[in-house]
């Protein structure tokens, strides 16, 4: 890749697609938002605008459209769509995909880089850890106002079949390249070395505190405000970093109570993804978290009851309708 601007496509310009593909427009690159409904309209019309508290207000004038056969091939996809909405993404994302494409997922769970490369080609796909706390506030305007707005990117360790990945990989030329260009646009971008610990320590983070905000309709700083839910908290932690080292990750000992006192030291008004979702009455992602921890559990017999109390309670909910 060289130092020129390059072309983006971001597959789910909500929240997270559209501040970090926000960010990458403001630094000259140029970048086409995938969006659909009044969302879309409202870009089309009068721009997007992001409001951010890591990187200030700012408006933009994108491409925006709801039909990817139109774009045609790019230097870097974002993948940020909604868990429930991956398998349609995918099977229209052929066109934006050229010889070198590269592909990350900003997406919650540990399935998108898998299901990315068994359909477009594993050697698009670069592994992903993207943490943010950023929303639609209405059509047309991104609010980011809390998380590191980071993005922690690695190369997959793919098998022969590009059908799974190991837990090791390193930092290649793209990598680096690319990383640098996110820098450039302010976002607090790294590399690293091994990108499914990354993705497994960012899973583990985003099952607590989606699952609990999302159950309870509270923000972390009431959850941590009583014994009893900071308890269960640290047991949805906890569960997840088993099922995880089952999996052959590498988690050290101390990660559910490291993940709880990192969290605990966050901003206290911070509901997850699903907890919005819900609170909205939009589809929520309980099968992708929570219940996918309660499926891996059953492969290697871990008990998980704290993660099937939530994806037990919260699967009602899980096609919205509120």
């Amino acid at each position: 890749m060289s130092s020129s601007k390059i072309t983006v496509a971001v597959v789910g310009a909500g929240g997270t697609g559209g501040y970090y593909g926000g960010a990458l427009a403001r630094a000259g690159n140029h970048v086409t938002m995938i969006a659909r409904g009044p969302h879309l309209a409202a870009i089309r019309a009068n721009g997007l605008q992001v409001n951010s508290v890591l990187l200030g207000d700012f408006h933009l004038d994108v491409d925006a459209t709801d039909n990817m056969s139109t774009v045609g091939p790019v230097d870097l996809v974002i993948f940020a769509v909604k868990s429930w909405a991956t398998g349609a993404a995918i099977r229209d994302m052929g066109p934006l995909v050229g010889d070198g494409t590269m592909i990350v997922s900003t997406q919650n769970g540990i399935d998108s880089e898998r299901l990315l490369g068994e359909a477009l080609g594993s050697e698009h796909v670069l592994g992903c850890a993207a943490t943010v706390s950023s929303m639609i506030e209405s059509p047309g305007v991104v609010t980011q106002g809390g998380g590191p707005g980071s993005l922690v990117i690695g190369e997959m360790a793919w098998d022969q079949n590009a059908a799974t990945h190991d837990t090791a990989g390193t930092p290649s030329q793209r990598v680096e390249e690319l990383v640098e260009r996110c820098k450039a646009a302010g976002l607090a971008a790294e590399t690293h070395d091994n990108i499914v610990l990354a993705i497994w320590q960012k899973f583990i983070f985003i099952c607590a505190l989606s699952g609990m905000t999302a159950l309870t309709r509270k923000p972390i700083g009431e959850i941590f405000a009583q014994e009893s839910t900071t308890a269960m908290y640290l047991q949805v932690l906890s569960e997840v970093a088993d099922v995880g080292r089952a999996e052959g990750v590498p988690l050290p000992e101390s990660t559910a109570a490291d993940t709880l006192r990192t969290t605990q030291a966050r901003e206290p008004f911070i509901i997850g993804s699903m907890g919005h979702d819900l609170i909205a009455g939009n589809p929520i992602e309980i099968g992708l978290l929570n219940g996918r921890v309660v499926e891996l559990g059953e492969k290697h017999g871990i008990p998980t009851p704290a993660n099937f109390a939530i994806a037990a309670a919260l699967k009602p909910h899980e096609l919205g309708g509120g």
